[in-house]
């Protein structure tokens, strides 16, 4: 039986690590063509582990369609559509526990057109999540680019720090996006981070670290941390340091909802959830102890480490391949 042949579209990191772990983990299982926006999040990752991808994608012929979501780029859409005209399906990989829905444009009209035949996710915690939103068929499997974090960490030796990271997320650009409103959830980035600055001694760091997402350049925290001139700050993009180790080399890790501090937390680090406002649920899977409305409720415990299990089980790609088979 010749090779199936899978088209992957991608463009924003989170759902692009987890791509191109998959795609390694199977390569040789299926034909894989990877299309990526020229000097994307997803060109960048797949080239990093050897993967080639081209910048035009001719949909003619694929047996199916992988694909991840973000909310700066939608170009998955075009191909979303293509795929149902072409009569093949559609595999949404999503990346953490967030706006699943608004991923697909959700709230605007007829949003439902741009879901997929099916959702996968990683861990229990998404599965509920998913199917309680009836997307989509949805689709457990292993998060192989977490289990290479992890084992890659433990051949690290790294001595921390004692500096606080803060991991930066667009909230405030999401928001508009999304709900044309910047201040949507009650907070953005920016004042979250003046709070965490105001509070900076109860966290018993000597300085704070700013990891910018991709999407954000370094002024645009400047304005807030000049009201902090007590405070040594400093701000890099992401590409500046890898993820783990920046984790790894940090005393303590607050951010909002991003995986990152889920994957933090596996690494056994001291780790927070900050989300300063009642209009946004806590979604990662954190001890509740470690999700934070305000920072006056810190003590002792929040400075150490958590530690929680990366559940290893999931679907094989023989179960992928036999749901693509019986949907042709």
């Amino acid at each position: 039986m010749s090779l199936l042949k899978i088209a992957v579209v991608c463009h924003d990191a989170g759902a692009s690590e987890i791509l191109v772990a998959y795609i390694k983990e199977y390569y040789e299982e299926a034909k894989w063509t990877l299309y990526a926006p020229y000097g994307s999040p997803f060109e960048k990752i797949a080239l990093r582990e050897g993967l080639e991808t081209q910048n035009f994608l001719d949909f003619f012929g694929f047996d199916a369609l992988f694909f991840g979501t973000g909310w700066q780029e939608k170009i998955e859409r075009e191909f979303v559509k293509e795929a149902k005209l072409s009569g093949i399906p559609s595999f949404a990989f999503l990346d953490h526990w967030s706006s699943y829905r608004e991923r697909f444009n959700y709230p605007h009209e007829n949003w439902r057109r741009n879901l997929p035949n099916y959702v996968v996710v990683s861990d229990e915690k998404a599965e509920k999540l998913a199917k309680s939103l009836a997307l989509a068929e949805v689709l457990r499997v292993s998060n192989f680019y977490l289990q290479n974090q992890l084992a890659q960490s433990k051949e690290e030796e790294i001595s921390p720090s004692q500096n606080l990271l803060f991991l930066s997320e667009p909230t405030q650009e999401v928001a508009l996006n999304t709900y044309n409103d910047e201040n949507y959830w009650g907070f953005t980035q920016y004042t979250a981070l003046e709070e965490i600055l105001e509070n900076f001694d109860k966290f018993e760091c000597n300085g704070l670290h700013i990891r910018l997402h991709p999407s954000q350049e370094k002024h645009h925290y400047s304005k807030v941390l000049k009201k902090f001139p007590q405070i040594k700050s400093q701000i890099y993009p992401s590409s500046f340091c890898p993820l783990e180790k920046d984790l790894l080399r940090s005393k303590m890790i607050i951010g909002f909802d991003t995986m990152a501090l889920y994957t933090a937390a596996l690494l056994g680090k001291a780790t927070l959830s900050f989300l300063p406002s009642k209009n946004r649920d806590f979604l990662l899977p954190l001890p509740s102890s470690h999700q934070l409305r305000t920072l006056s409720n810190i003590n002792a415990n929040h400075m150490r480490s958590i530690e929680i299990p990366l559940a290893m089980d999931g679907i094989n790609f023989a179960f992928i391949k036999q749901k693509i088979q019986e949907f042709s």
